[in-house]
């Protein structure tokens, strides 16, 4: 191998190297570069979907902690006898007080302003099963009083049920703009 051969193949393999160099930019913009921010929200939507099962709970255990006769314990209790309308005279609605909770709460990165919160009250309903035992079921919705028994519908014995909402929206290089509807659900019976 002589002198000219060997600056030819050392100078062929200086341009490789800047073609690699170029190739290497272009599948590090428009493939790694997203798949990082990918990882990224995908790990954002999952801490966010942890706040929202977890505000689920909270909000139904504050609902279940406050009703009919949560009054009684102290008349300066807040948000006591929170039923699911105002029209029998209650301090509270569920759905207007368990949004101003649920939005106290957030964690860092949260933007309370991208939750909703709703409420159902469920009447119970035993029914009497085989071998004389009987069961408890929360079938039916309850706006007013408890379609089985007339009572209000937040008596203890009665359930409620809390739905969170949180509207994350996806920020992901070369994808289109999307909102994930993240939804936690939680349900308790009301003991006070």
């Amino acid at each position: 191998m002589n002198v000219k051969s060997f600056r030819k193949l050392i100078l062929r393999s200086c341009r490789d190297e800047g073609n690699s160099l170029v190739e290497m930019a272009i599948v590090s913009a428009f493939v790694f570069l997203p798949l990082i921010f990918a990882i990224i929200q995908f790990s954002l939507a999952l801490y966010a979907y942890n706040f929202v099962n977890l505000a689920a709970r909270q909000a139904t255990r504050y609902a279940a902690v406050r009703g009919v006769e949560s009054c009684v314990i102290s008349s300066t209790f807040p948000n006591c006898n929170m039923g699911p309308d105002t029209a029998s005279g209650k301090n509270a609605t569920a759905p207007s007080a368990l949004q101003t909770y649920v939005r106290a709460l957030t964690y860092p990165g949260i933007k309370s302003n991208n939750l909703t919160v709703t409420s159902k009250y469920l009447a119970a309903h035993v029914t009497s099963g085989a071998g004389g035992f009987s069961t408890t079921a929360w079938d039916a919705p309850c706006t007013t009083t408890n379609p089985y028994n007339a009572q209000e519908c937040n008596t203890p014995g009665n359930a409620v049920q809390v739905s969170v909402v949180y509207q994350l929206p996806l920020a992901i290089p070369f994808w289109k703009k999307a909102t994930l509807n993240l939804t936690g659900t939680s349900q308790m019976v009301i003991n006070q």
